[in-house]
Order: C-alpha cells, then structure tokens, then sequence
C-alpha cells in the first residue's frame, strides 16, 4: 500500500518530459545567449535543475561562475558587472541577497541569474552562494534518491515547513537533500524525523565521529534544534535557519503519516 501511494505521489509531483524540455531549452537559451557574451565567466544550470531534483512549480537557477583569480579580491563586483551585461538583453529585476542576484521571466518560467566566484574548495569561498556548485556536486553522486528527494521536499512544503528564508525558518531544499541521503530514502527518513532530539546531529561525512560537536564549532552556529554538518563545508551547520516550531510540526507531521499515510500529506 505505501509503495503504490508514493509511485502516485511521484508521478504527480515529477515534471514530465514535455514541461522538463521546454524549460530546460528556455534555460540553455540562456546559458548560450550569457555565455557567448560575458569575459572571463561561465553561465551554468545550478539548483535542483543541475541536481535533477526539482518539483513541477520551480524557479530555475543558473550560476554565472567568474574565474577565481581574476575575480577573488573584486567578489563585490560581480553582480554590478553581470547587471551591466544582462541587461542589455534581457528584462531584469535586481535582487538583494547575500550577493545581489537577478530575475528573468520568460513567459510562465522565472530563472534567478546567480553570479558565484569558482572555485574548487569550500574555503575559497568569499560568500555562500559560491558553495552552491559543490553541494550540486555532492547530490548528484546520489542519482538514484531523485524521486525520494522529491518526496522529502514535497513532504515539507505541504507541511509548510519548507525553506530557509527569515520569515519561514524551515528546511532548504539542500537539508532535505542531506536528510534523504543519510537515511537512504523517503520513507526512512520519515521514520526516524519522529525520534529527533533537540540539537540532534546529522554528520553525514562523519567530519566529528568521536569528537563533541559543540565543542568544535561556533556555538552561535548550532542554535537550531536540528544540527546538519554540511557534507562539504565541515564547520558549517546547514539547517542553522531551522527554528523550534518548524522542528516540532515536521516531527508531529511525519508521526502522523506513518499512522495513517495518505496523498494528503504531499
């Protein structure tokens, strides 16, 4: 019975061919149309788009990534030069973010035009988008959780517990990534969300096997109930947005689904 209702959750939630191929070629438009235009840069499908875990209503990210040596100390830069450029071929909207990004909608699709320094290692990092590529990276050694990837995330949406921004305080899309990789799938996952303690640590990598967490790092980091070492970030806490309400709903949630599974729950 739970494997037949989450094929049929799946087949509901997963874009199929037709969506997947119009706003991927929207999206390689893009791409080509950045790429043959702006120096010492390189456009490229980042998000769940490069990860192959996105959900039917999406907006699509693409990382302008600017060469590291030449870009390293003029990090601050790189969205004013990016703007410069797109914006005499496309209508942009400007974004604030940790480092401005940009809003292109071309027709029902929006895609977030994200500009990142590249780089090789977490540590060259000079803001937090710069990682995004190596988390890409690191769940696309996973491909055969895709489809359990889109249950998690569907799972927390519904329930309302889905993001990472200041006014939700819930779990990003790359938590949710994690949390299905360390379990194994879906359905484990949803099993043990019910036995999470306060300041429960997932250390998927094992970075602090034997050592106290809370002793290693910056406490300021570890005030969120859930603690996920970032697979490829070992000093940081990926669910540090989370807050206690989100914690608890997703805990009593996935209690209730196991009593009782439905569609109901996605």
């Amino acid at each position: 019975m739970m494997k037949n209702l989450l094929s049929e959750v799946i087949k509901e939630i997963r874009p199929d061919s037709k969506y997947e191929k119009e706003i991927l070629g929207k999206a390689e438009f893009l791409v080509k149309k950045i790429n043959s235009g702006l120096k010492h840069a390189k456009a490229t499908l980042g998000g769940s788009g490069a990860k192959g875990t996105w959900l039917k209503t999406f907006d699509v990210d693409i990382f302008v990534k600017f060469s590291y040596g030449p870009f390293k100390d003029k990090s601050g830069q790189i969205s004013d030069i990016l703007e410069s450029f797109l914006k005499k071929h496309f209508r942009i909207r400007r974004l604030h973010g940790s480092r401005d990004y940009f809003q292109i909608k071309e027709g029902k699709f929006t895609f977030e035009i994200v500009p990142i320094l590249g780089i090789k290692r977490a540590e060259q990092a000079k803001n937090i988008t710069d990682v995004s590529p190596l988390h890409s990276d690191f769940v696309l050694k996973h491909k055969k959780l895709k489809d359990d990837i889109r249950l998690t995330k569907q799972f927390f949406k519904a329930a309302r517990v889905y993001g990472a921004e200041s006014y939700i305080r819930g779990f990003s899309g790359y938590v949710c990534e994690i949390l299905t990789i360390y379990y194994g799938s879906f359905l484990a996952l949803i099993k043990a969300i019910p036995k999470w303690k306060d300041k429960e640590v997932i250390d998927i990598k094992g970075y602090y096997r034997g050592k106290n967490v809370f002793s290693e790092i910056n406490q300021s980091k570890l005030a969120s109930p859930l603690i996920v070492i970032d697979p490829v970030q070992k000093d940081r806490n990926a669910a540090a947005a989370l807050d206690h309400e989100k914690f608890e709903i997703i805990k009593h949630k996935a209690r209730e689904f196991m009593k009782k599974p439905s569609k109901e729950f996605f």
